[in-house]
């Protein structure tokens, strides 16, 4: 084999094993990749540390008599592995791994804890992260949004679902209002300052 040949078979192994990382991860049960069905995925790796769903609604041939609906339940499953490992996200589109992300570091759930610093969470953190560092919030308000956008042959509506989180975290500190879409942290606020539980 040439020198030339030698070089192009590594740099194609080296290539095959990079996308695979960037599209599969390890858990004890086995690998998980695009493609594998949620039963398979919870064989794999077992019960998600915290699961958000969504609508997604595309519209064929709209305003004619031939217009077709088709609605898709798009779900994230977040794994934790513990503060040593990164978070692991799945998402799941008709049932089948669609994506799969790193988020942050993972950390250890300790439910209930008021301790949690609502300033140090970056915009698109999970849901998951929030609850496992902060406990669940005092109250928690809920509504559908949905958008609409223009594609070839049709249109595309998403039903975002949007939650505000408030965390009264004592006399001696602000309330926070976190606000998540799908599951994904979109924006902080401070009310005024909390009171005793």
């Amino acid at each position: 084999m040439t020198q030339h040949r030698w070089i192009a078979v590594v740099l194609t192994l080296v290539g095959a094993a990079v996308s695979q990382s960037a599209f599969a991860f390890r858990c004890d049960g086995g690998l998980v990749t695009e493609g594998d069905s949620k039963v398979s995925v919870r064989a794999k790796c077992g019960v998600p540390t915290w699961t958000d769903t969504w609508r997604e609604e595309t519209i064929e041939l709209p305003d004619t008599d031939f217009e077709r609906s088709l609605v898709r339940i798009n779900e994230r499953w977040v794994y934790n592995p513990g503060p040593t490992k990164l978070l692991r996200i799945v998402t799941f589109r008709d049932g089948r791994v669609s994506a799969i992300e790193t988020g942050g570091r993972g950390f250890s759930a300790i439910p209930g804890t008021r301790r949690c610093d609502v300033n140090s969470f970056a915009l698109g953190v999970t849901s998951a992260e929030v609850a496992a560092k902060c406990g669940e919030p005092d109250s928690v308000e809920r509504r559908y949004e949905t958008i609409s956008e223009r594609i070839p042959g049709g249109r595309r509506k998403v039903s975002v679902s949007i939650e505000e989180w408030t965390f009264n975290l004592g006399p001696s500190r602000f309330i926070r209002m976190l606000t998540f879409r799908n599951g994904e942290l979109v924006e902080t606020k401070t009310g005024e300052r909390g009171f005793p539980h």
